[in-house]
């Protein structure tokens, strides 16, 4: 009984309940107004009628009508715009709500694991082999630990990067090879298997740590969402003006709803599954804007929940005789900033 009184009370103050609220209040004011005017103006004909002989009586017109229309018509802009922009701020407030919520049960896991097991190993002799296996669980808990500061440092970074990369020529398919090499055993530590299809190479201007962490995010993404055991495929892909990768994974799929909210920050998806693998919600938000600031693009397909997904990005690539000047112009950007 309360729950469900509590669920009322949240339906009457949701902002879309107090928008079409208001909707129609306006709208019962103006049909008042207008059927006021109306009758008052046809009082006003008869009694001129009735004295057309002794006095000329002025009609109101269309000019009191149009200027409260005017009247309600800015009440509403008014209305709109503040609805517009506290729905904003009440979805802010709720994603902020939700990334605290995710971000203190990151930290709490790995934590009470790493204290548990030192705890162990204080009060218990243990052979060398039960040691090692210890070790080995703590630093697999201290990786998930600098991977979740680390997202959590480059989105509060992204705004003041901008225009601040380190770019430089590179080979995308030799790119992408030496993430892989260099965060495998972090891709493929629960059996996922991660594979580089052959496809046609392109050379792109990125800047190195950036695309890096935007690579890896994909990898990781898929890996988190897939069943253990499973495989994820990288494609590369160009044509005469770009580059592209997918990362294809196997894994629960995006329900097409979703596909955009996806990328948005805190966004970690609507459906129970989803929420229990973990996350802060960060990972694909820092992905698209890193990839924007590369004058490229990032989006999502997928065929529906449970049929896997495809995370995507294009990136501008280099002509095959790039100029000396432009080698000169970015090597001296580089050096400026360094």
């Amino acid at each position: 009984m309360i729950k469900a009184l509590r669920q009322k009370t949240r339906l009457l103050y949701h902002p879309v309940t107090i928008f079409l609220l208001i909707q129609v209040l306006w709208v019962s004011v103006m049909v008042v107004w207008v059927r006021w005017y109306i009758e008052k103006s046809s009082q006003l004909r008869e009694i001129a009628e009735r004295f057309r002989t002794q006095t000329e009586v002025e009609r109101l017109g269309w000019l009191p009508l149009l200027v409260g229309a005017i009247l309600l018509t800015l009440i509403l802009a008014g209305v709109t715009v503040i609805f517009i922009y506290w729905n904003k701020q009440h979805r802010l407030n709720q994603m902020q709500h939700t990334f605290v919520s995710n971000v203190t049960h990151e930290l709490k896991s790995p934590v009470a694991s790493i204290q548990l097991a030192l705890e162990t190993m204080v009060m218990r002799e243990m052979p060398q082999g039960k040691q090692r296996e210890f070790i080995e669980m703590m630093l697999v808990d201290t990786e998930r630990l600098a991977s979740l500061i680390d997202h959590i440092l480059a989105a509060a970074r992204i705004n003041k990067k901008r225009g601040r990369y380190n770019m430089e020529p590179v080979s995308m398919r030799r790119f992408i090879e030496e993430v892989v090499a260099q965060d495998r055993h972090l891709f493929e530590k629960e059996g996922h298997v991660v594979i580089i299809e052959k496809g046609k190479d392109a050379r792109v201007a990125i800047d190195k740590s950036a695309m890096h962490m935007v690579v890896a995010n994909l990898i990781e993404n898929a890996v988190r969402y897939s069943p253990k055991g499973t495989t994820v495929l990288l494609r590369l892909h160009r044509d005469l003006r770009s580059c592209r990768l997918d990362v294809v994974d196997m894994g629960e799929g995006i329900p097409r709803n979703h596909l955009k909210d996806i990328f948005k920050m805190f966004w970690r998806g609507g459906d129970v599954e989803w929420k229990r693998s973990g996350g802060t919600g960060l990972g694909l938000y820092i992905v698209r804007n890193i990839v924007r600031d590369h004058k490229g693009k990032a989006w999502a397909t997928s065929a529906g929940p449970g049929r896997g997904s495809t995370l995507s990005v294009k990136l501008p690539r280099l002509g095959k005789y790039w100029s000396i000047a432009a080698r000169r112009n970015l090597r001296a950007q580089s050096v400026g900033r360094a």
